[in-house]
C-alpha cells in the first residue's frame, strides 16, 4: 500500500512539473532520394555535369563568368564562361578556345542516370576537349536556386488561406538550400529543420516545431500544413509563386515575400 501511495505522489509531481521539451519532432514519411546541390549553390554554380570512366566534372558559374572542367585523365581547365547557344529543342552548347585547342560542350534534354551513384539528372552531356570525348549527365540549378526565398502560404488543399484576425501569422517558409535548412511558422508555432531539393523535387524534414497551444481554425490549418510537409513534393516556380504538387496535383501554393 505504501509503495502504491509513493508511486502516486511521484506521478502527481511529474505531471505538475513544467515541461522543458518545447518542441515536437516531425520526420518525413517518405525518405525520397534527392541530390544535395548545396555546395554548388554556395559557389553560385548554374550548371553541373559529371561522368565516369574516367571520372570527370564540369561547372559553369555565370555570375563569376567561369567554366571549370576536371578529369582523372589529367585534363584541368578553368576559362571564362563562353556564350551559351540554345537550340529550339532545348539543347544548349558552349564552344570555347583553350590553350590546347577547341572545347565543345553539349547539354541535351533527356533523363540521365549516373552509372555509379544512381543519381538522376536532366541532361545528357558530351564534352570534347584535347582530342578526347567525355560522356555523362548534367543538371541546371537555375530552378533550384529560385527556391531560396521567403514564401507565404496562400492556398492549401485547394482552399484559399486567409490571414487570421487575431494577430497570428500566415504559415511561412524561409528556404536556404545552401545551408540545407528551412525556418518559418505554422501560423501558431515556429518551425525549423532540414530541406533538400533537386531540379524537380523538394523534401522537408525532419522538422522541429514549438508547442504553443493553437485553437479553432488556426489549429486545423496548422495540422493540415504540418501533415503535408512530411511528404515529398514536386514543385513549380513562376510569377513569384511556388506550387508544391503531389501526383501532378497542387497541394500548397505560396507567394514570394516582396
Amino acid at each position: 500500500m505504501r509503495l502504491l501511495l509513493f508511486s502516486l505522489i511521484l506521478l502527481t509531481i511529474a505531471c505538475r512539473r513544467p515541461s522543458k521539451q518545447l518542441v515536437a519532432m516531425l520526420t518525413p514519411v517518405n525518405q525520397t532520394e534527392i541530390s544535395d546541390y548545396s555546395q554548388y549553390l554556395k559557389a553560385g554554380d548554374e550548371l553541373v555535369a559529371k561522368g565516369n570512366e574516367p571520372f570527370w566534372s564540369l561547372t559553369v558559374n555565370s555570375s563569376r563568368g567561369i567554366m571549370r572542367f576536371k578529369s582523372l585523365n589529367g585534363d584541368s581547365i578553368s576559362i571564362p564562361a563562353p556564350e551559351r547557344q540554345t537550340d529550339s529543342d532545348g539543347t544548349f552548347r558552349y564552344t570555347a578556345q583553350t590553350e590546347s585547342g577547341r572545347m565543345n560542350i553539349v547539354f541535351r534534354p533527356d533523363s540521365c542516370v549516373d552509372s555509379m551513384s544512381g543519381q538522376r539528372f536532366d541532361y545528357r552531356v558530351n564534352v570534347d576537349v584535347r582530342g578526347k570525348n567525355y560522356v555523362g549527365c548534367g543538371v541546371s540549378l537555375r530552378q533550384v536556386a529560385l527556391l531560396q526565398d521567403i514564401w507565404v502560404l496562400t492556398d492549401l488543399q485547394g482552399v484559399a488561406v486567409k490571414a487570421p484576425g487575431d494577430g497570428r501569422e500566415l504559415p511561412r517558409l524561409e528556404i536556404s538550400l545552401t545551408e540545407g535548412r528551412v525556418t518559418g511558422t505554422t501560423g501558431c508555432n515556429r518551425l525549423n529543420g532540414n530541406v533538400k531539393a533537386d531540379s524537380r523535387q523538394i523534401l522537408f524534414g525532419p522538422l522541429v516545431t514549438t508547442r504553443r497551444a493553437c485553437v479553432g481554425e488556426g489549429a486545423e490549418l496548422e495540422s493540415k500544413f504540418i501533415s503535408e510537409l512530411t511528404l515529398p513534393f514536386t514543385y513549380q516556380i513562376a510569377n513569384m509563386k511556388l506550387i508544391l504538387l503531389r501526383a501532378g496535383k497542387p497541394v500548397m501554393t505560396f507567394k514570394k515575400v516582396d
